[in-house]
């Protein structure tokens, strides 16, 4: 009777195993799926091929259809070249920006630029994709989409692991509160603002962008884009 129930245990035991395995399995294939439903390879996202350390000519970065945060009419102009898988962009988002809206943004002394760098293949570009739609679809929801996907971003990962995927863009657009989120992903698996992302690749490419954040404070790429400290003194000395 002992062996008779050991056997039936583990039997058990061996089936929750063998399920939890397929589980996981079905939800990366659907993760993968999930991904793939986007046409990525008509937007030239090759290996950047800059050579150099330092971004060239940022006095001159083309901002015009990009997103902006602030007012237009401010002194001091910020130009950020960001990625959503980007750890070192969450990092700036989360723990960095906040401080300099609060000081600079938000009392009208400084405005500021996002460019979607798609460094990391086919999921960095669904990420801008999804960003130029909100962007063209509901404007007013852009940076609430930018906070959101940021924040689904998992902690301490490397650019490598797979994550981004619609499903995740989905949350994110639903935290953002847009109106319409099945319009907006169909647009998004469509590929319609593909222009717009491809227009964000040829200006990172035209300037030399090598690395994400890349923050360029009136025409000037900081060295040290995380050191807060760094970044105030850039923008004290524009603001003079």
């Amino acid at each position: 009777m002992k062996n008779k129930s050991s056997l039936i245990f583990t039997m058990v035991l061996t089936l929750l195993v063998v399920g939890a395995l397929a589980a996981m399995v079905i939800m990366k294939q659907k993760d993968k799926a999930d991904t793939s439903k986007v046409n990525t390879t008509s937007i030239n996202n090759s290996a950047n091929s800059n050579k150099g350390n330092s971004p060239v000519d940022t006095d001159k970065v083309d901002v015009k259809g990009q997103p902006m945060l602030g007012d237009k009419d401010a002194k001091v102009t910020i130009v950020e070249f960001g990625d959503f898988k980007c750890p070192a962009c969450k990092y700036f988002e989360s723990e960095m920006k906040p401080e300099l809206k609060k000081k600079y943004i938000d009392t009208g002394k400084v405005k500021l630029y996002f460019i979607h760098t798609p460094f990391h293949g086919d999921e960095s570009i669904l990420g801008g994709l999804a960003g130029e739609t909100v962007l063209k679809q509901e404007p007013d929801k852009y940076w609430d989409f930018l906070t959101a996907l940021f924040k689904l971003q998992p902690a301490n990962h490397s650019t490598d692991e797979k994550w981004l995927t619609m499903s995740v863009v989905k949350k994110a657009l639903q935290a953002a509160e847009v109106k319409n989120v099945d319009k907006i992903v169909k647009a998004i698996e469509s590929t319609s603002e593909k222009a717009a992302v491809q227009q964000d690749v040829d200006l990172y490419q035209k300037h030399n962008i090598v690395s994400t954040p890349t923050i360029i404070v009136d025409g000037k790429a900081l060295e040290d884009p995380m050191d807060m400290n760094k970044v105030t003194e850039a923008i004290d000395k524009a603001l003079k």
